[in-house]
């Protein structure tokens, strides 16, 4: 029974199971995830059933009819934000064989949704997935490349084509970066499993963005630490990768922000890290404790509508971005049964960071006039001890 409850809950799929009253008999981890709670409890299925009752008529009727049913494809209404899901229902029967309650299981199909480029044809359509459109575009990269050196070589005094190889070059490295970024979202990832000192992986992030242990005088690197943490079960170097991706993209907004007129402000990047007061259970009854990392700036921050596009794949503001960064970020976190998720403004429960001051518009002194709200704070909540 313990590891039919341990496999269940490593599913990445939602699972729940109720009672004829749908009452809450057991939920694994990416239910909890899917409703953003850590606590399934009736109140949590009432309203789920309230605003789906589309998922109430599908319980009840396999509770009535002790049939399986299935909807493929659905929107699942939550209280923050909407899923298209795969749904399916199943009689639960204990080893008598009376009926028990219901299994519901909930397949998010939403990333999978944004990410897949669908192709209508007259005579019918293709689907061509990004990881496969990734494999056709990788092959014939390394030949231009090859192309492109070759043509350096055979003109080395000419400027101009210099100029033009090296264009490129750089297209060809821009173009192989997004692929693999593709592939690594795309593709299921398996992570390393053993313990991780969280500030080890935020020091070698910062290591790598080159703001540890000395960087730019001009940008105030903070770091609020908590040293009682324990460590984190996963992958240092897949965190460390997020965390780096994280704060590139702060002092990516600081650039912004500087290049904005606001050279004179000496700009701040606050780390920090709490242990997080939420919990939830686990398939063997143990309370899960979380710890909390907040990556904050005083950047150039994002409009409302940009924020709520931040985890789409391939949407970016940045000239050169891909638009994948956050998406693969977000993955990785999941995968170690975490949440990585945007705030707007560059403040924490410790108070804000030191921001410049802009000329605000139409009594909000929270914006400036372009309607950007400054700063951001990226926060990441991760499970410790043993799963």
């Amino acid at each position: 029974m313990e590891l039919w409850r341990e496999i269940i809950d490593s599913l990445g799929d939602a699972v729940v199971a109720l009672s004829p009253t749908r009452d809450p008999i057991a939920a694994n981890s990416a239910l909890q995830t899917l409703l953003d709670t850590s606590n399934v409890n009736q109140a949590a299925i009432e309203r789920l059933m309230k605003h789906n009752p589309w998922l109430a008529r599908m319980v009840d009727s396999c509770l009535e009819s002790g049939q399986s049913l299935d909807n493929n494809e659905t929107v699942l209404v939550l209280d923050r934000r909407s899923a298209t899901v795969r749904a399916e229902t199943s009689p639960l029967h204990n080893g008598d064989g009376r009926l028990e309650g219901v299994v519901v299981l909930l397949h998010d199909l939403s990333l999978q949704k944004k990410a897949d480029h669908v192709y209508e044809a007259e005579d019918g359509f293709m689907r061509l997935s990004p990881a496969g459109l990734a494999h056709e575009v990788r092959n014939p990269l390394t030949g231009i490349k090859g192309a492109a050196e070759l043509l350096g070589t055979m003109f080395p005094a000419d400027v101009r084509a210099q100029q033009y190889c090296g264009l490129i070059l750089d297209g060809v490295s821009r173009i192989a970066g997004l692929v693999e970024q593709v592939l690594a979202v795309s593709n299921p990832q398996r992570l390393r499993r053993e313990p991780v000192n969280i500030h080890q992986v935020l020091h070698q992030a910062l290591r790598m963005a080159g703001l540890f242990p000395q960087g730019d005088p001009s940008v105030k690197v903070e770091q609020r630490f908590d040293p009682s943490l324990p460590e984190v079960n996963g992958d240092a170097a897949a965190l460390e990768r997020v965390f780096l991706n994280l704060i590139r993209n702060a002092l990516e907004a600081i650039e912004a922000a500087k290049s904005a007129g606001e050279s004179q402000v000496r700009h701040a990047i606050r780390l920090r890290t709490a242990m997080e007061t939420d919990f939830r259970l686990t398939a063997h009854g143990r309370r899960r404790q979380f710890l909390r990392v907040e990556v904050s700036d005083t950047g150039q921050g994002m409009t409302s509508s940009e924020v709520k596009q931040l985890f789409t794949p391939f949407f970016t503001t940045k000239p050169s971005g891909t638009g994948l960064g956050l998406v693969l970020s977000q993955r990785i976190v999941a995968l170690h049964g975490g949440k990585l998720w945007a705030e707007v403004g560059g403040s924490s429960e410790n108070g804000s960071l030191p921001a410049a001051q802009t000329e605000p518009s139409d009594g909000d002194t929270g914006r400036n006039t372009k309607g950007r709200t400054r700063g951001m704070t990226f926060c990441v909540m991760l499970p410790v001890g043993p799963d």
